[in-house]
């Protein structure tokens, strides 16, 4: 333990030295010691936002001097923790900074090595739950989690998703996961439902059959649309949305759920975005409502940066008789922007000078006026 903690120290003394007194300076008389600016260290030292700043240092008011955070700050730099994630890890849990570098600091950094991390992995996960050096349990929960999930990287990901997962107990966790698995769903997508893995297992089971009782079948890939929908919702709430979106459609419920079965996403589009979407859709491009219906996802795209752009440049193109007049809308817009610029743009730089730059202006937000129809 003592040549870990000097291998730790070694070479790091540099980033925080201490004072260097003249041989010749001048003794001055005793005052008392200045009170540590608690909320100026964050931001000078630790590198907090002025914001950041002033919420942190609520949790280090009982500090009386700068002594045990520029211990941490040591150890944590000489472990090879990257400034952003110590900064991270200080904003989310300031009291990281009164942690004992010997008592408490070296035990679990040790650890936590041991369990397979590497410095920079660990420097990542302290970035989203610094906690980890004071809760021991969050540390078998993390070997948990890299042996389930198989890689840093979806640990990673779940934790961004939701940091309060290494906070659930396993026994919580291990039969949602379960259950998710069992649903088709891969290590990948569990990992972006880390939230609903820490849901009271009942619970659980209940957004898992609404997600059913939408139509979508489990062990397919919109299922896990469902289940997002669900539980962006609430699964005592869908019925509601769904009366919601059949007004706001003009459609019959038959219509709306073999919609909902097509593109379960719908259900997660506010009002507001699709009274205007399907507005746009049916005056503007001058679709019928059978035809949106039988292409849900065509409401979930962006107005400004695809919707608008896209039928834009497909009428300069039918003006000018480079594309047929008949041509699908749905398959124009649901092509990647690359395959668009391939097959749209690309072919008709020459007869139309300018129309890569005025699509990428349009996608902007902004209609050019130097191509005209």
């Amino acid at each position: 333990m003592l040549r870990l903690r000097n291998h730790l120290f070694s070479g790091v003394r540099a980033a925080f030295p201490p004072p260097h007194h003249h041989p010749f300076s001048i003794t001055t008389p005793a005052t008392s010691p200045a009170r540590f600016a608690a909320e100026e260290y964050l931001v000078a030292t630790c590198g907090l936002t002025p914001a950041q700043a002033a919420k942190a240092s609520k949790g280090l008011a009982h500090l009386k001097s700068p002594a045990n955070p520029d211990a941490v700050l040591s150890f944590l730099t000489g472990a090879g923790f990257a400034k952003e994630d110590i900064a991270a890890g200080v904003a989310r849990f300031p009291m990281l900074l009164c942690c004992k570098v010997d008592k408490t600091l070296t035990p679990r950094f040790a650890q936590i090595l041991s369990i397979g991390l590497s410095p920079a992995q660990i420097s990542r996960i302290t970035s989203i739950v610094p906690q980890i050096f004071v809760a021991p349990s969050m540390i078998h929960r993390i070997q948990f989690y890299l042996s389930s999930l198989g890689t840093f990287d979806l640990l990673h990901v779940a934790l961004k998703r939701y940091p309060y997962l290494l906070g659930q107990k396993l026994e919580v966790v291990k039969p949602n996961m379960a259950l998710l698995l069992q649903c088709g769903l891969t290590a990948s997508d569990v990992a972006v439902f880390a939230k609903l893995l820490t849901r009271k297992p009942k619970l659980a089971k209940e957004i898992v059959a609404c997600a059913e009782k939408l139509g979508v079948p489990r062990n397919t890939g919109m299922f896990k649309r469902a289940l997002r929908a669900v539980q962006c919702f609430g699964h005592d709430s869908i019925g509601a949305k769904m009366d919601l979106l059949k007004a706001t459609l003009g459609c019959s419920e038959a219509e709306l759920a073999l919609a909902v079965r097509r593109a379960p996403q719908i259900l997660t589009i506010s009002e507001g975005n699709l009274s205007r979407t399907l507005k746009f859709l049916k005056v503007d491009v001058g679709l019928k409502l059978q035809y949106i219906l039988l292409r849900p996802p065509i409401l979930g795209y962006s107005m400004q940066r695809r919707l608008v752009p896209r039928h834009y440049f497909i009428n300069i193109l039918k003006a000018k008789g480079l594309v047929k007049e008949n041509i699908s809308f749905y398959n124009a817009v649901c092509i990647s922007e690359k395959k668009f610029f391939q097959k749209f743009i690309d072919p008709h730089r020459e007869t139309i000078p300018g129309l890569a730059n005025a699509y990428a202006t349009a996608c902007a937000g902004k209609i050019p006026h130097g191509i005209k129809m």
